[in-house]
This record gives structure tokens, C-alpha cells and sequence, in this order.
């Protein structure tokens, strides 16, 4: 096993078109160059095994083009276009759940299956199960405004969040049911523009969830560090970045905020890598998220209630 080897490469990345922040009211989001999409395998593995669900093995790329479906193909689907990927074993001990926030992806582009992979891949690896929800169109950055992205701006969230929350939860009680039970802990990783979004919504303390990972993305805006002084659901947030990504000065004022605010929390910067997120990034984030602290919650409040 190589710490550094990428789950989320910067081929990735390219695929999915973006190292921008997204900062809701405080700043405009930054746009970069959509690079050409690498090949999926190349930038993300398959996982080594699908999930139960997917009876078909995956097609060759041409034959099952990634515009006619939003999961990849090895992966189950679930209501309101969520995908699944359920390890072949999971962890001993407390039952996870791992909801995984991609970056933003263009419409059509079959991007989002490189984001995907990876996120199986780190499910795989950990014997957690993944729910990779889908965002919203109309509300990205500039440029970008009508790609695949998630609520990080305050009017974009008073239109779309409560229906993409319930979203979320009809797709985590049907995948519960397939899974055999319930959660009995939920992390929240986002990637890029999903991780300003996971940022969001741990500040807001907007999910009743175990603990969020932040990688490429997230920042230490004043509105954040405003809703985070005011929330009194300080779940753990570890906060990711490589010190070669155009836009990691937002982490590092992230970490310094979350320090400031006195929050639970771990940072850790690659200064070799890119717009990504490495598996030694994940294995950390895994072990701090589901760690025994003090003051931590005990594994099982976070199911009381579903995300909403």
C-alpha cells in the first residue's frame, strides 16, 4: 500500500473540470480550465468488487456511453440518481456509512464515474459502505453555472437544500434496506466543490452525522467561521489538501478558523500533491473519524435521526 498514490488523481480532477471554491455570499466561486477527461481506469480504479445489486458487469465505454446514466456502471442505484457501493465485508465494529460529495462535473461528460470509483475504491479499502448523492444544476460557478454542483451559497441552499437532504434520506433508507440495518455511524466526505459544501453543512450543523472529511476543498470564509461560533453540533472535520492545488490557501485558512473556533478537528497537507485526495489522506481521516476523543459522540448518535 503507497500513502501517496491518489484516489482522486489530478487526472481526476481535469475529468471532473474543476479546482474551484465555491464560497457562497462572502466570495465568487473561481473557475479553472476543464482539462480533457482522462481515462476513467486510469484516474480512479474500479473497486475490486461491485455491489450486489449490479448484476451486469461493466460494459466497454463505447457501448454504454456515461451520458445515458449518471452511476457507473459496477455501481447499485438508488432513488433521485444516488449511487452505492456496498464492500464485499465490511469493518468490525459499528456499522458506517460513508456519504461521498463530488466535485463539480459536466453534464453528460460521464466525469463523475472517475469521482465515483475513487470513492468505492476508499470504500473498499476501509469496509464501509458509500452513498455518492448527485448535486444540482443551475447554481455552479461561474462558467460552470450549469454543471453538476452542490448548494455552497446561501440562496442556492434556500432553494434546493431541503429537497436534496430528503433526497438523501429516501436513498439512505433504501440502501439501509438492501444493506441489512441501519447506520450506526455516518461520515460525510466531499471532494473539491463538495468538500466547500461538507464545510457548509458542518459549520450549520445542518446533519445530524458522526464526522465530515473536507479534501481540495472547503475554506475559512467569514460567514463560515460566523456559523460555526454559533453551532453546537461540533462533529469532527478533517481537512485535506496537496500544497501543488491552485486553490489550497482556502484549507490552511480552513484549518486556522477550525483551530480558532476550537472545534474538533485534524489537518493534513500533502506538499507534493495536486487538486486530490491520496489514500493517506483517507486512511488518516478514517482513523481520526472513528476514533475514541474526548468529548467525541459515541458511535450511534448520528442515527437517531436521517439526514435532513
Amino acid at each position: 500500500m503507497r500513502s501517496t498514490a491518489m484516489v482522486l488523481s489530478l487526472a481526476a480532477l481535469l475529468a471532473a473540470g474543476a479546482p474551484a471554491s465555491a464560497e457562497g455570499d462572502e466570495a465568487s466561486a473561481r473557475s479553472a480550465e476543464a482539462g480533457a477527461p482522462a481515462p476513467l481506469a486510469a484516474a480512479a480504479p474500479a473497486p475490486p468488487q461491485a455491489a450486489p445489486e449490479a448484476a451486469a458487469a461493466p460494459a466497454p465505454p463505447q457501448a454504454a456511453p456515461a451520458a445515458a446514466r449518471w452511476c457507473a456502471p459496477e455501481l447499485a442505484s438508488l432513488p433521485g440518481d444516488v449511487c452505492a457501493f456496498l464492500p464485499a465485508r465490511e469493518a468490525p465494529g459499528p456499522r458506517v456509512l460513508m456519504i461521498f460529495l463530488h466535485g463539480v462535473v459536466q453534464p453528460e461528460s460521464g466525469w463523475q464515474w472517475a469521482q465515483q470509483r475513487g470513492a468505492a475504491r476508499a470504500g473498499a479499502r476501509h469496509g464501509v459502505v458509500v452513498m455518492m448523492p448527485r448535486g444540482r444544476r443551475g447554481i455552479g460557478p461561474k462558467a460552470m453555472e450549469d454543471w453538476w454542483c452542490w448548494p455552497t451559497a446561501t440562496a442556492a441552499q434556500a432553494s434546493h437544500e431541503d429537497a436534496l437532504l430528503a433526497e438523501w434520506d429516501a436513498a439512505r433508507a433504501e440502501l439501509e434496506r438492501r444493506a441489512g440495518g441501519r447506520f450506526e455511524r455516518v461520515l460525510v466526505f466531499g471532494f473539491s466543490n463538495g468538500a466547500y459544501y461538507a464545510t457548509s453543512l458542518a459549520m450549520r450543523g445542518r446533519l445530524p452525522v458522526d464526522g465530515y472529511a473536507a479534501f481540495a476543498g472547503g475554506s475559512g470564509a467569514r460567514y463560515l467561521e460566523r456559523a460555526g461560533a454559533q453551532t453546537r453540533l461540533r462533529v469532527p472535520l478533517f481537512v485535506g489538501w496537496g500544497g501543488k492545488d491552485p486553490a489550497h490557501r482556502d484549507q490552511v485558512a480552513l484549518a486556522r478558523m477550525l483551530r480558532r473556533l476550537k472545534w474538533p478537528s485534524k489537518a493534513l497537507g500533502k506538499p507534493r500533491a495536486g487538486h486530490a485526495m491520496t489514500d493517506d489522506q483517507v486512511d488518516q481521516a478514517f482513523e481520526f473519524l472513528r476514533g475514541d476523543r474526548r468529548g467525541a459522540k459515541k458511535p450511534g448518535r448520528g442515527r437517531a435521526a436521517r439526514p435532513r
